[in-house]
């Protein structure tokens, strides 16, 4: 019984031992998380870094999007006065600069509009600044090759008749004589419009008068004589006459664009010969009935004259040739004051029927032009 005793009383000790020391270790040991001792410790913002990609990571600002730089605009868009400062400065360039423009415009901006003004621009080039033979022969080529477009051919055949120049005009001769193309021949051929306002002047007169001599081919010397009557000079005019007035020739072809063309004179150039040939001629002549109206519509002083002093000095009845030029008057204030003029009992006429036949034809005339108005 003693000995059952000390048994339970060793082991309340042991256990007891066993506490105590289990105590001791926790009162050792890392304070709890929520401790006021760990949280006087952390920082106040967070507990633990972020993680890498956290969107509270700090980063550096990011850099301003590049300004992009508008793109050019096309010629087209462009206003008025935007285009005339480019072809204006184009303008200041050499000629095999500017005709590279050009194709330029068409081939690499594709812009018709500009490619246009700029055909412009090398026809005044052209009129205005020396072309090199080695140019000259640029374009003779480009114009001939058949692989290049027939619009950008057709608008430097274009070019080179609005520059009316003795070198252009001769390039066109050659152009109509060399190109493998009936189309192309024919287009540098028509050169009707290298007379327009006498552009060229006298100097293209020679080489159009060679065509007209030489040339079989009518859309060539019909046009040819065109240019020449706008241009006037006297010696080109005669030559029109001589064919005008060949009525048992041959070349009735030629006789009809010679009349046709004497219609477009309209210069005092020419008057000279013009009025010689109207000397002495009889009213009803063909020479008179085709010089006559020409002369009337140049309406220069020195034709008017003479258109009146072979009135006067007719003896034959000169009405119906008279009623026509007086009836015919379209702008001519100088040959009106002259038929005025004739009425003055001091000027004498041969033929007294003439004089009276001016004033009927001017009184129809005004009475005409009244119910005009």
């Amino acid at each position: 019984m003693k000995t059952k005793s000390i048994i339970i009383a060793g082991a309340l000790i042991i256990l007891l031992g066993v506490f105590v020391a289990v105590l001791q270790r926790k009162n050792t040991s890392t304070p709890p998380p929520h401790s006021a001792e760990v949280v006087d410790k952390l920082p106040s913002a967070i507990t633990t870094p972020p993680p890498q990609n956290s969107v509270l990571q700090e980063t550096a600002p990011a850099e301003p999007p590049k300004a992009v730089a508008n793109p050019p605009r096309k010629y087209s868009d462009l206003d008025a006065m935007e285009r005339n400062a480019i072809l204006t400065e184009m303008a200041k360039q050499d000629l095999p600069a500017i005709f590279q423009a050009f194709l330029d415009a068409g081939r690499v901006e594709h812009d018709e509009l500009k490619q246009m003004h700029l055909r412009s621009t090398l026809a005044t080039a052209l009129r205005r600044k020396t072309s090199s033979p080695e140019f000259l022969a640029q374009l003779q080529a480009f114009i001939t090759n058949s692989s290049n477009p027939k619009f950008e051919r057709g608008m430097l055949i274009g070019a080179l008749e609005s520059a009316s120049t003795k070198e252009t005009v001769e390039l066109l001769v050659k152009i109509a004589a060399t190109a493998p193309e009936e189309e192309i021949r024919v287009a540098a051929g028509t050169l009707a419009g290298v007379g327009d306002s006498g552009k060229g002047g006298a100097a293209l007169s020679p080489v159009l008068e060679k065509v007209w001599r030489e040339s079989n081919k009518p859309n060539e010397f019909s046009s040819a004589a065109s240019s020449m009557a706008k241009i006037g000079v006297p010696s080109g005019i005669e030559l029109l006459l001589s064919a005008a007035l060949d009525t048992d020739g041959q070349d009735k072809t030629r006789m009809y664009a010679a009349r046709g063309a004497l219609g477009e004179v309209y210069l005092p150039n020419a008057v000279p010969p013009l009025v010689a040939r109207l000397a002495n001629q009889p009213p009803t002549s063909e020479t008179a009935k085709l010089v006559a109206p020409v002369l009337v519509r140049i309406d220069d002083a020195a034709g008017c004259k003479a258109v009146l002093g072979w009135l006067q000095g007719t003896s034959d009845d000169a009405t119906p040739i008279i009623r026509e030029l007086v009836l015919q008057q379209t702008r001519g204030l100088k040959m009106l004051a002259a038929w005025d003029g004739a009425l003055n009992p001091a000027l004498t006429f041969r033929n007294e029927q003439n004089r009276e036949a001016i004033r009927a034809s001017l009184a129809a005339y005004r009475e005409g032009h009244k119910e005009q108005r």
